[in-house]
């Protein structure tokens, strides 16, 4: 099969899609990947086929808009917010509805994530081949927890099953009635008919014939309530690059003293106060006694300011060649980092700010893998300091995280998607 893997995101979002590409080529298929131009330097170390769609991100971003997501997460309903997000992608998804057809005009099969389905079903929907979509956290409607941009509610309220029900209904219809307009505009480009709100409604609730979801069932056990459509893969796992070698200034870091911690947000921004985070680090590092590699950022929001000599700013650097060197993970909590962190053995210390962030945060812990939490808004130079200390000394916890990791490699997630790719593909059942 010709196989288009519209991976429209982030970097968290894009390299799990790299190692589904590398998966389904070993079992004879032609791959290629739709990505922001942003992501081409990660398919090319594995030759894989790349296509940009809409320019690149870092071109595209409005830091103001990044820095209102991290307020909107104190809010419970942040709505205006949302508002402001449709407003500044409504002119974007004409061209990236173009640009998608294009890239998938000789594809069999589409493969999307959460974010990508929305023009990815349209883009399917005109050449008349199918859509799986791909997730990296827990989405489809059940009885047993609320979706991932709700709070979660106390065991024993009423009604609490139908709180969590709803959650994942408002989740899913709010985007697409919010982006009604401009995804008619997109539809309108590539030659479609304009979709009424109770088509978008039935659009969106239309069972698929799979839906796929790349995390690990020992982290999030899947729903009991859940169709046999949805089924969790495990995670896309990516090795680095055979030949990837260390920057001379990291490589003397590493061998300069005992392994470091690791701390960084991936593709979301440390805040308004960059510099003041980065102090609030670096000092909690100091008071355990404790060097540390600080990630300048996606978008290098922290950067261009002086750190003390117990830390080093580094740049992107492959989680699965480094974290096996460090003492302990520091994360916003993304799917990727923190599991990256479980498969080197590494506890993750989690600052989620919003979204399924809370979620792996939330599990983490209770897995016994790693510290209480804390949220971003509430962190403290004294917070930091306790969580880093138990991370990197608390045996029982490094024990966990380790089982945990052994468990994620031993899923199998990137080939086991493909088998249940190339069954839905030809409509029998590889589901258990």
């Amino acid at each position: 099969m010709h196989i288009a893997l519209l991976a429209l995101g982030s970097r968290g979002d894009v390299q799990p899609f790299v190692a589904l590409g590398l998966a389904l080529r070993a079992r004879g298929h032609q791959v290629r990947l739709l990505a922001a131009a942003d992501y081409a330097d990660l398919a090319a170390p594995y030759d894989l086929s790349f296509a940009p769609l809409i320019g690149a991100i870092s071109d595209l971003m409005d830091a103001g808009l990044a820095l209102d997501a991290l307020d909107s997460a104190r809010a419970r309903l942040p709505l205006g917010f949302a508002r402001r997000f449709v407003a500044q992608v409504a002119p974007l998804l004409p061209p990236l509805a173009a640009d998608t057809l294009a890239g998938c005009a000789d594809a069999d099969l589409i493969v999307a994530s959460t974010l990508g389905g929305y023009v990815g079903l349209s883009v399917a929907e005109r050449l008349g081949v199918p859509l799986i979509l791909a997730h990296f956290h827990p989405s489809g409607p059940t009885w047993q927890s609320p979706d991932v941009s709700f709070p979660p509610v106390p065991r024993g309220l009423p009604l609490r099953g139908i709180y969590h029900r709803l959650s994942h209904t408002l989740a899913t219809h709010g985007l697409w009635q919010l982006l009604h307009g401009p995804l008619n505009a997109a539809r309108a480009s590539i030659g479609l008919a304009p979709l009424s709100r109770a088509g978008a409604w039935r659009l969106a609730r239309r069972p698929p014939p799979l839906a796929l979801y790349a995390y690990s069932p020992a982290i999030a056990p899947r729903p009991r309530d859940w169709p046999a459509f949805r089924q969790i893969s495990g995670v896309w796992l990516l090795d680095p690059p055979a030949d990837w070698v260390p920057p001379p200034d990291l490589a003397a870091f590493l061998a300069s003293g005992p392994p470091p911690v690791y701390v960084g947000f991936g593709s979301i921004l440390a805040g308004r106060d960059p510099a003041g985070v980065a102090a609030i680090i670096s000092e909690s590092l100091a008071r355990v006694g404790r060097r540390g590699l600080l990630y300048r950022g996606a978008w290098g929001d922290l950067d261009g300011f002086a750190l003390p000599e117990h830390m080093l700013r580094i740049g992107d650097t492959p989680h699965g060649w480094l974290f096996p060197r460090v003492a302990a993970v520091v994360t916003h909590g993304g799917a990727g980092t923190l599991t990256a962190a479980l498969r080197a053995g590494v506890p993750p210390v989690v600052l989620p700010a919003f979204g399924d962030q809370r979620l792996w945060a939330r599990r983490v812990a209770e897995l016994g893998a790693g510290p209480p939490p804390i949220p971003r808004a509430e962190l403290t130079t004294e917070r930091l300091a306790g969580a880093v200390a138990a991370a990197c000394a608390d045996v029982g916890m490094r024990r966990r995280a380790a089982e945990l990791g052994a468990q994620i490699v031993a899923e199998g997630g990137a080939a086991r998607a493909a088998e249940l790719l190339e069954a839905a593909a030809a409509g029998r059942s590889a589901l258990q």
